[in-house]
């Protein structure tokens, strides 16, 4: 590939964060992690790392000091995106968010002129990688394509901590330490996986030894773009950046590179273990229907990205790789059997959405009639005791005596101290009158 002329000669590195959760892991783990020889350093002069956020947290990554590291390296810019203006059509979530901070982020690279590298605020990056994006960027690509596998957040983040203080690992490391630690959506786009996905954008094949894994080769329709110099810059994300924003913005498929080796550069995304990510339990491995339904959807870019198998490995490769790969070109032409009935099924499957939706909100309905009833009924069968408790209330009190012990003793102290008084009123009285009648 020609180095191109035309290439931006600084970098935006973007990252969009809101949040206590995502907050504290992007500080706490994400900043320190990039802050590695190989990565934010290795940017040239006149590149800037820009945080976007919402209003609520603004405040919080301005002020953060855990952010002055970074900038003794690059200018930080920490930018608020008013998030309330999306769509109002449509509910806010978190893809729809992200949009709207990375469509200000294109917006303001364009003005400037600058590269972007896309960064989320749960990944970790393997030594060097900033700094492979710089290379391959320098040789002429406009466009940098990666598989950023999730891995369980809590568990490899407990390992790493014994490994290493916060510092980037080498990639073959980073690789074998996230092949323990595989998240269970990873694990439902696994050819022999446990579980299954509804929405399998990717195809894993794992390469064993024993009963771990220590490698990963992938097949994958939706990637995520690391670098874009985009050729076309008024050219704004409309929905997530994994989408057709690529192919918008850098026309040309053949300045578009796919990174097949992790030895090059390697990212991960860290998700909690407990979020589900399309994956369930209902049947196991990949299917070939769902994936022919999900192909349809794609644009002429992301089905040329299916084509080259990417390689995570933590060794060398050896016969397990060759025969990974054989499985997987046998695999892709079986879809190639269904690629023609893909806009078909990827209707069956919109339908067959709506209608489970439909029937969980139908559910949710009748637990709630049903709660309601019970409550009603409770209310019916307490009512007559209720009633009945106020009926007794009201006979004790028609049926009460007029005095009882406390008026008596009261009415029998009252008359004792009058009583008392006269009788030292009329013994005053008496001496009195003796007095008076006393001879002299």
């Amino acid at each position: 590939m020609k180095p191109d002329p035309t290439r931006a000669a600084a970098y935006h590195v973007v990252t969009a964060v809101w949040g206590q959760e995502f907050i504290e892991l992007f500080l706490d783990v994400c900043v320190p992690n990039q802050l590695s020889h190989g990565n934010l350093p290795a940017l040239p002069s006149g590149s800037r790392y820009r945080i976007f956020t919402g209003c609520e947290d603004h405040a919080t990554l301005a002020a953060s000091p855990r952010l002055d590291a970074v900038r003794r390296v690059l200018p930080v810019d920490v930018v608020e995106v008013d998030l309330t203006e999306l769509d109002p059509k449509a509910n806010p979530n978190t893809y729809k968010m992200m949009t709207a901070c990375h469509r200000r982020a294109a917006a303001d690279a364009a003005v400037a002129e600058a590269a972007l590298i896309f960064l989320a605020p749960d990944f970790v990056l393997g030594e060097g990688t900033i700094a492979g994006l710089v290379r391959i960027h320098s040789a002429g690509a406009h466009a940098v394509l990666t598989a950023n596998l999730r891995l369980a957040r809590e568990s490899f983040l407990a390992e790493l901590a014994e490994h290493c203080d916060g510092e980037a690992l080498a990639p073959r490391q980073l690789v074998q330490l996230g092949m323990r630690h595989l998240h269970r959506a990873a694990e439902s786009v696994m050819v022999d996986g446990p579980c299954a996905n509804d929405f399998p954008t990717s195809v894993y094949w794992p390469v064993r030894s024993g009963s771990s894994i220590e490698g990963m080769l992938i097949r994958a329709f939706h990637l995520h773009p690391m670098l874009v110099d985009p050729v076309h810059r008024m050219e704004l994300p409309k929905t997530t950046i994994d989408g057709h924003y690529l192919m918008q913005s850098c026309p040309d498929l053949n300045r578009c590179v796919v990174v097949n080796d992790s030895d090059e550069l390697v990212a991960f995304e860290l998700t909690p273990s407990r979020r589900v990510v399309g994956n369930h339990d209902r049947r196991r491995g990949v299917s070939l229907l769902r994936l022919a339904a999900v192909a349809a959807k794609c644009d002429p870019y992301q089905r040329s990205h299916w084509e080259r198998p990417i390689r995570l490995h933590a060794g060398e490769f050896d016969e397990r790789w060759a025969m990974a790969e054989a499985q997987s070109a046998v695999f892709v032409l079986k879809l190639e059997r269904y690629r023609a009935v893909g806009p078909l099924l990827a209707n069956v499957y919109r339908l067959l959405k709506i209608c489970r939706r439909r029937c969980a909100a139908y559910a949710r309905t009748v637990r709630k009639a049903l709660r309601d009833e019970a409550r009603a009924v409770s209310r019916a069968v307490r009512q007559p005791f209720r009633h009945r408790e106020a009926h007794a209330r009201a006979f004790r009190r028609a049926v009460r005596l007029p005095l009882n012990a406390k008026r008596i003793a009261r009415s029998t102290r009252l008359l004792y101290h009058r009583a008392a008084k006269a009788g030292r009123l009329g013994l005053k009285r008496a001496r009195r009158h003796v007095r008076l009648f006393r001879p002299a």
